[in-house]
Formats: C-alpha cells, sequence, structure tokens
C-alpha cells in the first residue's frame, strides 16, 4: 500500500482556557510530522486553535492522524467519524487515546499508546511495506480481524531525547514566526501531583536533552521567532542543577529572548534560580495548584 501524504490534525479548544491568549501547538504532533518529513513523506500539521486546516489537504492523504487531550476529544472523534465515513484510515495519539484506547478505537483503525516516535514509524513501514506484524509494535491497539480491540503491551519510554530532531514549524499550516513557540527540554516529573496525568503519560521520573542540545535549541528559537518561547517541560526546574547550568548558558551565550515555563512553587526558596530567570528573560511561571 502506497502511503505518501500525510495530514496530522490537532482539534480546536472548546472554550476558553489559561492558554487561549497564546494559542500554541502541543509538540506532540508537530515532532512527528518533522520525523516522518524526514522519511520522505509529505506531511503537514494543522493546529485548529492556529488556523482553518486546509481540508482539501487532508482529503488527497493517504493517512490521517489525530492527536487529542481529553478537552478536546469529542471535536476530534468528530472528525475522526467524518473521516472514516469519507474511507479515510485514521491514526490516533495523544494523552486521551492513551487512557481510553478502547473508546478511541470507535473512531480510528489505529491508536498509538504514550509516546509515538517509535510506533508510528513501524506502522506505517507495516502499512506500506509489509514489514513486520501489528502484534509486534509497542504501544499500539487495533482491531484484528474478528473485530476484537487488541492492544499491544507498552513500549519503553525514549531515553535519549537528544536523538530526537528539533521540531519544524514550518510544517505547522499557516504558522507564522509570531505564535509562541514552544520548546521542549525534558519529558516526565519525579511528583505525583492528584491533578496530573503526566507520570501516566511520561512517567515518574524525568529524561533530560543535554544542556548543549538545549542551547543549540534555544538559541535557534531565539533567532527565528522574536515571539514568547514557552518551555512546555511538565517542571522545568526539576533538577535545579541543570536548570542553572542553562540560564547561565543563555546568558552568557547572548541568547536573548522572553520565555515563559510551567514549574512548581519550591522555586520560590531558591533565591539563585528566581534570579537566573529574570535575568535570562523569564516574565512568566505557570504553577499548578
Amino acid at each position: 500500500m502506497f502511503i505518501r501524504r500525510i495530514s496530522f490534525i490537532e482539534a480546536g479548544s472548546p472554550g476558553l482556557h489559561i492558554f487561549s491568549k497564546f494559542p500554541i501547538p502541543r509538540l506532540g504532533a508537530v515532532l512527528l510530522s518533522t520525523i516522518l518529513r524526514e522519511r520522505g513523506y509529505e506531511v503537514k500539521a494543522f493546529i485548529e486553535d492556529i488556523a482553518e486546516p486546509d481540508w482539501s489537504f487532508i482529503g488527497s492523504s493517504d493517512r490521517v492522524c489525530i492527536s487529542t487531550i481529553t478537552s478536546i476529544s469529542i471535536k476530534a472523534y468528530g472528525m475522526g467519524e467524518r473521516l472514516k465515513t469519507l474511507g479515510m484510515p485514521v491514526i490516533m495519539g495523544g494523552a486521551h487515546p492513551t487512557f481510553l484506547p478502547d473508546e478511541s478505537l470507535e473512531y480510528a483503525d489505529f491508536v498509538i499508546r504514550g509516546e509515538g516516535e517509535h510506533a508510528l514509524v513501524e506502522l506505517l513501514e507495516h502499512l506500506e511495506k509489509g514489514s513486520g506484524a501489528l502484534t509486534d509494535i509497542l504501544g499500539l491497539s487495533y482491531r484484528d480481524r474478528d473485530g476484537r480491540n487488541v492492544h499491544n503491551p507498552s513500549r519503553e519510554f525514549i531515553e535519549d531525547l537528544d536523538s530526537l530532531p528539533e521540531p519544524d514549524f514550518s510544517l505547522v499550516h499557516n504558522w507564522t514566526p509570531s505564535n509562541t513557540y514552544p520548546v521542549s527540554t525534558s519529558r516526565g516529573c519525579p511528583f505525583d501531583c492528584k491533578f496530573c496525568s503526566v507520570i501516566r503519560m511520561f512517567g515518574r521520573n524525568c529524561r533530560f536533552k543535554s544542556v548543549e542540545a538545549t542551547l543549540k535549541e534555544l538559541k535557534y528559537v531565539a533567532s527565528a521567532s522574536q515571539a514568547t518561547k514557552f518551555i512546555v517541560d511538565d517542571n522545568f526546574a526539576a533538577n535545579k542543577r541543570r536548570t542553572k547550568e542553562i540560564l547561565r548558558g543563555m546568558i552568557a551565550g547572548g541568547i536573548k529572548t522572553r520565555w515563559s515555563a510551567q514549574v512548581r512553587t519550591d522555586v520560590a526558596k531558591d533565591p539563585e534560580l528566581l534570579r537566573l530567570m529574570a535575568d535570562s528573560g523569564c516574565h512568566t511561571l505557570y504553577i499548578g495548584f
């Protein structure tokens, strides 16, 4: 089965929320788009909170990947149902399908649970070339020939985050440098706050990009856009020594940009960290209670 054109869709938010004034794409769809583009596919990512999707491109795609969290799942399911009715093969991923794969399989042909960087590539290779077996793709959920839902074992987390490419935002439909620019420097969190789904999605420990790779990406995005950079790590200060090293590197390297991040209240106990944050361009911290 020939697969060449692939669309990624992120449904729009159903109402106002904390990031409504500064819409940002979740990095998963952009990173996966970048990985597939590097493998020779024609790829576009459509983020409804940024621009209306190009449905003519989506309609001519060989596969459509829908990423969803719980707050937009109803709209994402509607998209999946519509596309399946039109005969478009649909793959779903993200936090909501990870936690509720049986529900998501009602609107998709395949569900990728957890981190999808390797599973999606393996799935497309299987669909296009017949390589490997569906049962061997870790983190994949699907229906077998008898219509029963199959959930393959979960995949281990990616330990070497430096092995992943820098997300290419030119693949996002109607993206402009004025959009808030997301940057990821780690995955996971050592804590277990009751309101948070992070450890079930990314594990109860932190996996970090190297300081060198982080500074390289920050230097690039600072030159590419004057917009605020949002560090999407679930806790940017989980390892305060590393965070300080990054901030000192930004200051010493002349990386001048406005940025914001998510942290815990414990940063208030570290005046040195707060000063480095301010001196390196931080203007807002998001704290969960």
